[in-house]
């Protein structure tokens, strides 16, 4: 309820806003939920700096989240949504092609959800050191870390799961887990409902909420636009 709340909301601030503004070629995605330590770095500057609800993002900003960090992210052109928890690094990029946006997330390690909408091949990509996911429209947990490998949990829909190692493919459907390890092995399980992580978002109590979105104005200035709902 909630996510389909913000949703509504986010896209009834994009028609408030000066569209050059919020589409501007690298412009990509919004924050509407940060909790604990979250920072980014904009396009791999030297500098982190701490992450804001209602962060206008860009091609190639990276997100780190502490032990206790948490959050969501929307891509402007869709609703797809990622939610990263807690020890994670990632990375995202889009290449505007016409409406839409081909996207491409980095992950060197941590745990995401992706939810993602119907997509074309190749439009939604995850890699992280050992594997490749590619979706067209699906709700999936990825895990990565560099020695012990990937584990991507299907949720809905189905994810085309690369080995980076050895170039084999599998496809995990809803109701699914694969496996990739660095070593090149590759599997494909039925989901054990005790290895899915737990969803931070999900857990909160319907109450008051407050989205303010950051922008830059035609002077270069940050203004922003705050909504309770």
């Amino acid at each position: 309820m909630k996510q389909s709340v913000i949703s509504l909301i986010f896209y009834g601030i994009i028609s408030l806003l000066n569209v050059d503004i919020v589409y501007a070629g690298s412009k990509i995605a919004v924050s509407t939920k940060v909790r604990g330590t979250v920072e980014v770095r904009p396009n791999r500057n030297d500098v982190y700096q701490k992450l804001k609800t209602g962060k206008i993002l860009e091609n190639k900003d990276q997100i780190k989240t502490g032990n206790n960090g948490f959050t969501a992210i929307i891509f402007i052109d869709d609703k797809s949504t990622l939610k990263i928890k807690e020890n994670s690094e990632v990375e995202i990029t889009g290449k505007r092609t016409k409406a839409k946006i081909s996207k491409e997330v980095f992950m060197d390690i941590g745990t995401l959800r992706a939810t993602v909408g119907k997509q074309r091949q190749g439009e939604f990509v995850i890699q992280t050191p050992t594997s490749v996911a590619s979706v067209k429209g699906t709700d999936f947990w990825l895990s990565t870390d560099p020695i012990e490998g990937d584990l991507l949990i299907t949720l809905d829909g189905v994810v085309s799961f690369t080995n980076s190692i050895t170039g084999e493919s599998i496809s995990v459907t809803g109701g699914d887990t694969g496996l990739s390890l660095p070593n090149g092995d590759l599997s494909i399980a039925t989901t054990d409902p005790a290895t899915i992580p737990e969803d931070p978002s999900e857990a909160e109590e319907e109450t008051e909420n407050e989205l303010r979105i950051y922008f830059e104005g035609p002077d270069g200035e940050e203004k922003s636009i705050l909504i309770r709902y």
